[in-house]
Formats: C-alpha cells, sequence, structure tokens
C-alpha cells in the first residue's frame, strides 16, 4: 500500500494521534486510551499514572509533532516497494521505551512487527490501534504478535547485556540491531542555576531512575557544595511511598551499611562516592574532579555504555539539557545509531 509510505501522508497520520493522545491528557475523555492506562497500572507496578501519562506526554510532543515528524523524515527514502518484516523484540522498563524503534520501522517504508514486553503490552498497542483505525493505510504496517515469526527479514532488540546472547542465538542470521545495557551521567560546572539542579532532580528520579536515559552519575567540581544537590533532590523524597522503590532503597542501604564504605543516606537514595559505574536502583553515584578534560576522556572511554550526558554544551560538549533525559527528540536514537538508516541499509 503505497500511499502508507507517502511522507505527507505519515506525518499527518502520526500528528493526529499525537493531537489525540495531547488532547486525552489535557481532559478530553478517551476511553480507548484510559482503559491502556489502567491496565498498564495494573500490569506493571512501576507504571504509575503520573509515569504513564509523563510519558504519553513526552511521546506526543517530541515524536508526534508535525513539524518535527517532517523535518525528521526528510532525509530518508520511503521504500515502498518492497516493504521488510522488521521485528521489535521490546522492553518494558519505562512506559513506551520502545516507540521510537516502531517510528523508524514505519519511517523507513517497511512492516514493524511487535513482540512488546509482558510488562508494557497495553500503551503502544492502543495507540498503534487508533492509528489504524483513521488511517487504514498503515494497517498492514504495525503488526503485534507474542511471539515473532520466522518470516521477519532483520530485528532490533532490546534488554540486558545477559539476554542479548539469547538474542544473537534466535536471530543471530539476520542484520540484528541489540540495544544493551547503558546509563546516563551529569557534569556539573558549579555554575548551575537552582532550577537547573531541580530539573536534574527528574533526570534522576522520573520512572524511579528505571530507564537507560535517567542520571546514575554525577561529577562535581571538587569545590562544589554537596548540601545544594541534597536539597535540590528534596522534591523527590515522596519516591518512598512507592513499594517497590521503597523496597530497594532499604535493600541498598543495608548493603551500604554491611559493607562498610563510606555513603550518604539522604532518607531516599543512597549515594556513593565512586568512579563511573553501572547503576543500581535507589542509588547514585558521584566523583568530584579538579580537570574537566580528564572527565570528558573518561566519558569518551565508556560511550558504548553511556546514553546521555547531562549539562552545560559550553563546558562538557555535545549534552542534554538538565530536565530533558526523558524527553528526546526524533534524533535522539538510542545508542547512537540512526535506525532508519540502519534498517536501510541491511
Amino acid at each position: 500500500m503505497k500511499i502508507a509510505m507517502n511522507g505527507e501522508y505519515l506525518v499527518e497520520a502520526l500528528a493526529d494521534l499525537g493531537e489525540i493522545v495531547v488532547s486525552y491528557l489535557d481532559g478530553t475523555d478517551n476511553a480507548g486510551i484510559e482503559a491502556a492506562v489502567r491496565a498498564s497500572c495494573a500490569n506493571n507496578h512501576w507504571f504509575t499514572e503520573n509515569n504513564v501519562r509523563a510519558a504519553l506526554r513526552a511521546v506526543a510532543e517530541t515524536m508526534l509533532d508535525a513539524q518535527k515528524l517532517s523535518n525528521w523524515l526528510k532525509p530518508y527514502p520511503a521504500n515502498a516497494e518492497n516493504p521488510r518484516r522488521v521485528g521489535l523484540i521490546q522492553a518494558g522498563n519505562i512506559p513506551m521505551v520502545g516507540f521510537h524503534d516502531l517510528l523508524s520501522v514505519l519511517a523507513s517504508g517497511n512492516i514493524a512487527t511487535v513482540k512488546p514486553s509482558s510488562k508494557d503490552k497495553h500503551l503502544a498497542k492502543t495507540l498503534c490501534g487508533i492509528l489504524a483505525s483513521r488511517f487504514p493505510a498503515l494497517k498492514e504496517r504495525i503488526v503485534f504478535s507474542e511471539v515473532l515469526p520466522q518470516n521477519i527479514d532483520m530485528a532490533i532488540a532490546v534488554g540486558s547485556n545477559n539476554s542479548a546472547r539469547y538474542f544473537r542465538a534466535d536471530y543471530g542470521h539476520l542484520p540484528l540491531l541489540i540495544r544493551k545495557n547503558r546509563y546516563s551521567a551529569a557534569v556539573l560546572d558549579g555554575n548551575e542555576t537552582n532550577e537547573e539542579l531541580e530539573a536534574l532532580g527528574n533526570d534522576i528520579f522520573s520512572y524511579f531512575g528505571l530507564g537507560c536515559r535517567n542520571v546514575s552519575n554525577i561529577f562535581l567540581p571538587a569545590d562544589f557544595d554537596l548540601a545544594l544537590l541534597l536539597q535540590s533532590m528534596s522534591k523527590h523524597s515522596e519516591i518512598t511511598e512507592h513499594r517497590e522503590y521503597r523496597d530497594c532503597y532499604r535493600y541498598q542501604r543495608a548493603v551500604a551499611q554491611l559493607s562498610g564504605d563510606d555513603y550518604i543516606d539522604s532518607g531516599f537514595v543512597i549515594l556513593r562516592e565512586r568512579p563511573l559505574s553501572f547503576p543500581s536502583i535507589a542509588t547514585l553515584n558521584f566523583a568530584k574532579y579538579g580537570d574537566r578534560n580528564e572527565v570528558k576522556a573518561l566519558l569518551a572511554s565508556r560511550e558504548n555504555e553511556i546514553q546521555c550526558i547531562v549539562g552545560h554544551a559550553n563546558y562538557i560538549g555535545k549534552s542534554v539539557p538538565f530536565g530533558q533525559t526523558q524527553r528526546p527528540e526524533l534524533n535522539d536514537f538510542a545508542d547512537g545509531i540512526d535506525t532508519v538508516r540502519w534498517i536501510n541499509e541491511n
């Protein structure tokens, strides 16, 4: 159905979906989306209603905006003649985390065959159902399946470093893009405003810190007053009202106590002074530095582990503004790989 891969048609369809989602979030009744939100929260206790709504708004405003979509699609030639089936094995750590990959398949002119995570199986399917009902030419371009069919032509898999070997065993004969564990960092220069420090708290604690774009490692100038950071994070102290997070926090506190290592207990997150490392829920690593070039060199040496870096661009280089890690734009490809180009070249 060539019309489905027409750029203008795709922009119109996706922007229409974005308007529907924003309208729902702003108070318009939508029984289908409301049911998906409630089902998602019931199915996954890490998915609170506030978090699900935040994820929907981020997707609608950053990925389903007509002008942004139009600009994003311009460089990509649509492949409508012989569409291929791209299998998407999605994660469920935060709501809608795999939606950008689905958009990338549509942008490439191919067919998205989606195996949703059991932890996040309602939201994207509901939104795509709305999309197909209003723009029928897209109906055959998005297929949801509990098991990926044998006739897929390539696959994009999201999971842990451990699951990567299973993906390779099952789909290694196909072009395969595997997204492994990553984490994010922030580099402060000491000139941050109170608003920026508070926004950094959102980068740390949104979605309980479960996303690869959540900041879990912070670099601070040698003379930085750590009390400023603790104060800026204090509005997130209510996070321990969530049972699963509270259990993780108490566990990490016990581990810290038994280890005998120095730590700071904020009452809702455990801070440890340690080098750049993979995070654990309810912990925050920090390190003080004297030479920013050493920090930049360390970050560059770990580029295959780091998803994004928060800070002032004129200080650390390419970075994400404070408070924006969980609102990636269409060109913010995971792992720095242009997914649309990867699909088209394989």
